[in-house]
């Protein structure tokens, strides 16, 4: 997986289910892998006609008379049908993502990871807000040699750029859509500040990149499905065609058969005793003349086929093996994002420096930097690095 998206983990579905269940006013029983959930009398849901029910969290039901059970897990069908719910309740969420929610753990930049100097302090300061929008996507995969194939990914665009912004995209399912931690509270939720207007195109924009990069984010996954039905389309061709093959070997064997039985024939005519052996000998060696005709159409037709390569059943196995990957925008979440610059203050041996960058919350540095001697892009291939007191890189060091 690229690390463009982020999956939806079990942990951050369990504490997003919880709540929701809670926000209906459900009481829930939770014994191990499974919850007893009562629902209010007054709550219709789509995912049960029940108001109790179990959820199984380790994916499994441990018979088949558990049919009022539901699976919770990512990839679990009522997984879908519960974000489906939720997001038709609530079609967009909205949050404020700023410095203060992240207490000063900054991300450092692949040019000061990779290099010797250590951050001794870093500083943020936002100069203005940026609208991304993280989206919760389904992918389906399907093919005819395997059992559908579903995925749920999250990612965070941003509305203007269409950058992808893995970093917020973790803050959100790993922190906010997870059990309560001590900096969640202080999350801003459609307040005036947060509340963001993005003009319809441009949301739709960024939702159509948002499932194009979930899609990349599991390419992995669905090659391996690709080539997976590519070896089934392979099996079923080989079997065709030796199944032709031995066709062909029984065409010849019953047209040799057919012929030496229409040489007895006429034998049989021309020493038929009576002028009924005669005409019955004829009418016989007509039947099997009229047969042996129609093998030999049959069997110039298969090795007609054979020589093209069996080329339109080849083309129809392949077809029906291929595969389709369908994607559904499931959740949305409008995040409001600052920008502006950072301040890591390096040391290396006792000796420190400024560098400055540009910076937004979640995402990180979002742009190119360049070393402050060479004006060489500085990357993780080419660090920054610090001697006797002067910043430079690992080009011009």
């Amino acid at each position: 997986m690229t690390d463009v998206t982020h999956a939806v983990t079990q942990s951050a579905l369990e504490a997003f289910t919880r709540e929701y269940l809670n926000d209906l006013g459900a009481a829930i029983r939770e014994n191990g892998t499974r919850w007893e959930v009562r629902l209010p009398s007054h709550v219709d849901v789509d995912f049960s006609d029940r108001h109790e029910f179990e959820i199984a969290l380790d994916g499994e039901r441990r018979d088949e008379t558990e049919d009022s059970v539901y699976v919770l897990t990512p990839e679990s069908e009522f997984t879908q049908q519960l974000l489906d719910e939720a997001a038709a309740m609530a079609t967009a969420g909205q949050l404020a993502l700023t410095d203060s929610m992240t207490d000063g753990d900054y991300r450092d930049p692949p040019w000061i990871v990779e290099s010797d100097v250590e951050v001794e302090d870093a500083a943020f300061s936002p100069y203005y807000d940026r609208t991304a929008i993280c989206v919760f996507v389904r992918i389906d995969v399907e093919t005819v040699s395997e059992y559908q194939t579903q995925f749920l990914e999250a990612v965070t665009i941003d509305v203007e750029s269409k950058d992808q912004l893995p970093g917020v995209t973790e803050i959100l399912v790993e922190e906010f859509f997870s059990p309560k931690s001590g900096w969640r509270d202080e999350v801003t939720v459609g307040s005036d500040q947060s509340d963001a207007t993005v003009a319809p195109e441009k949301l739709a924009d960024a939702i159509v990149a948002g499932q194009e990069a979930a899609v990349g984010g599991v390419q992995e996954e669905i090659d391996e499905i690709r080539q997976s039905a590519s070896r089934a389309a392979d099996s079923e061709f080989e079997e065709y065609r030796q199944l032709q093959e031995q066709r062909i070997n029984d065409h010849r064997t019953e047209i040799d058969s057919l012929s030496n039985r229409l040489q007895k024939l006429s034998s049989d005519v021309d020493g038929a005793d009576s002028q009924q052996q005669r005409v019955e000998a004829l009418e016989k060696r007509q039947e099997l003349k009229a047969e042996k005709e129609d093998l030999e159409a049959e069997l110039e037709e298969l090795l007609q086929e054979k020589e093209q390569g069996y080329a339109q059943k080849r083309q129809e196995i392949y077809r029906r093996h291929s595969i389709e990957v369908n994607t559904k925008p499931t959740a949305f979440t409008l995040v409001t994002y600052e920008r502006g610059e950072i301040e890591f203050t390096v040391a290396d041996n006792g000796r420190t420096a400024v560098m400055r960058a540009p910076y937004a919350i979640g995402a990180g540095v979002t742009d190119e930097v360049h070393c402050e001697n060479c004006n060489t892009q500085l990357s993780a291939e080419n660090p920054i690095s610090l001697v006797a007191g002067r910043l430079g890189c690992q080009s011009c060091q």
